[in-house]
């Protein structure tokens, strides 16, 4: 039989245990159908998912490869009559009969599976490296085969089950208990069959498991490097082996696949995000994490130092020799600046985990505390420094190539995904962290006044409650503010009211400000509660008045050629008259939050008295900082009986903001802060090779156009600032 034929049987043979299981239980499938009733539907459903005994099906693919294992060992037995085959078989045979025990018997399925997952890993190792001719054609042996894969095809099978039938909550993982003792077991096969090609075999298990995680953590390298590794290890790897292995390429394939199959469709069908992936590993402690970057420095090492040790062997030594020295050269500073860009981000993760640790379970959000500290700023420009490492690294291949051992493959097939998984955990975070905001807020006591102009008498009960209200404003506001990782500058309360001097010295403080790490905040957040005059100034103490083109003259001053912008956030009676000057304004990037009264609420003129400052404050921050499921029905944004409707303005350029991009001022100033000065000149070399893509785009002056109508025709009932929160209208 052919090998097209034998995989042809053996699907087939699989389909119909399949659909013997099924067929089985139609009875019960049948009669769940007649007896069906709405009241019954959910307690029917698992009563006949339990008879059915799908979930039996997941033991198949394990019973199909224990079956294979054993003809694979009888085979070897047979015609080596070699006593510790024999030896190995019976303790086989007793872990599989443990393993059952403890599954059915004790109820411990993890230890169960576990000793199946080692006992197995480690079998088939031996039986793949033992090949002969000998036995080669013998029935049994193409038996084996096929029961091989019989195992690959019920694993997928259940795999596909498991997804769709028997689903389960995503948890993030990097590996799994049995998939990490399968791989231990492989590990003992190879240094069992190949003494002295141990040190190879085991680094090639090793980055076939770095290839594992890098495909569950979903890293855009993770299928190239897959197909890079098995093309090295088919063509290249094993005939440069010493020890010339029989090698039996059905269960190296059953091996490689049932370790995939799973990760492969977590790939697919996990609704996890990259970053919720990458939180089984950086929410680890402190020193399992440290650990790593000092595990990966040491790789490094041990890759260039055999890579020098035989590029002396070269025939044409005296021309390759200098090109290796040069190359190592650069290849020795990018990948000490690339281990100390790790070591930094460790650190910056390192407070993340803590201010996770500490917040309150509404505010623990790992995205949105990472891109207050400034995660995506670092990400930004340690990219383009991971990029050149890794083009450094492929540089030293091609130089070392003529000399290559199966030593330095297998090193080099361990340091391309480790690699590769930090670029794509960088890019990811650069692209899907938002940017850093600070808010200031300023709040006075004020009432709204009737809406025929007159006087309106304020007793002391209600001067009382006025303070005690713009002390609940204050404390929202804090609220709101950390929640959304947003930068506290101050929350001013004053009873007597702000003057005017004060509020300009503030408001100048607070536009020049920059983060720790020196580039300016994306966004800044400006909340004012108090008198106002009816064309919207802000009534200060002393008769004093704020206009806003006296705010903006202030904010053009300090942040006109910085690309940051401007949230206005507004709970005054008249600031919605300000709404007409924000929307034709040309010169900054501006955004402006407030409210009105509703011209069409039936509410009696005396009680306007009873709408106090700080209501639609209450309610907008409330809508911000609740749960995603909340909607607009519940907050009744656009009802006509709402009292205060919100309203929200942008200026014409706020379409064309973008979060702030590392220039080569900032890289130089992390460069300096971070890094040692030897290796300044590839602060230049980085900034050269790395081209603004927008700026090669013939088309951005239309796409920013066809942005810009559609904000002024079309604008959005919320409209989303990228930090968490959204600005909203009626």
């Amino acid at each position: 039989m052919t090998l097209i034929g034998r995989v042809k049987y053996s699907i087939s043979h699989s389909l119909e245990i399949v659909c013997l299981f099924i067929r089985m239980n139609w009875a019960y499938v049948k009669q769940s159908v007649r007896e069906f009733s709405a009241e019954k539907a959910v307690i029917k459903l698992r009563e006949m998912r339990g008879r059915m005994g799908l979930h039996n099906l997941r033991h198949l693919s394990t019973l199909a490869l224990v079956i294979a294992l054993s003809l694979g060992l009888y085979n070897r037995w047979a015609y080596s009559n070699n006593v510790a085959l024999l030896t190995l078989a019976v303790l086989g045979l007793f872990v599989f009969m443990s393993s059952c025990v403890c599954s059915y018997y004790f109820s411990m399925e993890v230890v169960g599976t576990a000793l199946i997952r080692l006992w197995g890993g480690c079998f088939l190792g031996l039986i793949s490296f033992s090949e002969s001719s000998i036995f080669k054609d013998e029935p049994s042996e193409k038996a084996m085969n096929g029961m091989f894969i019989a195992s690959i095809v019920l694993k997928f099978i259940w795999n596909i089950l498991e997804i769709f039938v028997y689903p389960r909550p995503s948890l993030p993982t990097m590996l799994r208990l049995p998939e990490f003792l399968e791989l231990c077991g492989m590990m003992i096969a190879c240094f069992t069959m190949a003494s002295s090609d141990s040190g190879p075999l085991l680094l090639l298990t090793v980055s076939f498991m770095l290839t594992i995680v890098a495909i569950r953590l979903k890293s855009m390298f993770g299928i190239l490097n897959l197909i890079f590794l098995s093309i090295i290890t088919g063509v290249l790897f094993f005939p440069a082996l010493r020890i010339q292995l029989d090698v039996n390429p059905f269960g190296l394939v059953c091996f490689a696949l049932r370790m995939l199959i799973k990760p492969l469709c977590e790939w697919y069908f996990c609704p996890l995000s990259v970053l919720e992936r990458w939180q089984s590993f950086l929410l680890r402690s402190v020193l399992v994490r440290h650990l790593s970057v000092i595990t990966v420095t040491l790789t490094e090492l041990g890759y260039f130092t055999i890579c020098a040790i035989f590029i002396p062997t070269h025939k044409e030594w005296y021309i390759v020799v200098p090109i290796f020295a040069a190359c190592g050269v650069v290849w020795l500073c990018c990948h000490s600046v690339f281990i100390v860009t790790l070591w930094q981000l460790m650190k910056k993760v390192t407070v993340c985990n803590m201010t996770f640790h500490y917040a309150t379970d509404e505010s623990k959000n790992m995205t949105r505390i990472m891109a207050s500290k400034g995660v995506r700023h670092f990400s930004l420009i340690s990219q383009r420094l991971t990029w050149v490492t890794l083009l450094t690294t492929a540089l030293i291949g091609i130089v070392t190539w003529e000399t290559r051992t199966v030593l330095s493959l297998s090193m080099l097939l361990v340091i391309v995904p480790i690699e590769g998984m930090v670029l794509s955990l960088l890019l990811e975070m650069a692209s899907v962290l938002g940017g850093r905001s600070i808010g200031y807020a300023m709040v006075a006591p004020a009432l709204y006044h009737r809406a025929d102009g007159q006087a309106t008498l304020v007793s002391q009960n209600m001067i009382q409650e006025s303070a005690q209200r713009s002390m609940y404003v204050i404390s929202i506001l804090e609220k709101f503010f950390s929640h959304h990782m947003v930068h506290i500058f101050g929350c001013d309360y004053s009873s007597s009211g702000l003057t005017l001097e004060s509020v300009q010295t503030k408001l100048k403080a607070f536009f020049e400000k920059n983060t720790e790490d020196g580039p300016r905040y994306d966004t800044y957040i400006v909340y004012y509660s108090g008198h106002t005059h009816d064309n919207g100034d802000w009534a200060l103490s002393g008769n004093a008045i704020l206009q806003l083109d006296q705010l903006l003259e202030m904010w053009r001053e300090k942040n006109g050629a910085t690309g940051a912008r401007l949230v206005l956030i507004l709970d005054t009676e008249h600031s919605y008259k300000w709404l007409r000057s924000v929307t034709k304004n040309r010169k900054d990037i501006v955004a402006l939050q407030t409210c009105r009264l509703s011209k069409s609420s039936s509410m009696d003129p005396e009680e306007w008295a009873q709408i106090r400052m700080g209501d639609f404050s209450r309610d907008w921050v409330v809508y911000n900082c609740s749960s995603p499921g909340s909607t607009d029905e519940e907050f009744k944004w656009s009802s006509k009986e709402r009292v205060l409707q919100p309203e929200y303005g942008v200026s014409r350029h706020w379409t064309d903001f973008t979060f702030h991009l590392p220039t080569e001022q900032d890289i130089t100033q992390h460069w300096d802060s971070n890094f040692p000065r030897i290796t300044r000149p590839l602060v230049r070399c980085i900034s050269c090779t790395c081209i603004d893509s927008s700026s090669l785009c013939c088309c951005d002056c239309v796409l920013r156009c066809l942005r810009r109508k559609k904000m002024s025709w079309f604008p959005p009932k919320e409209l989303d600032t990228g930090h968490g929160f959204k600005l909203i209208r009626s």
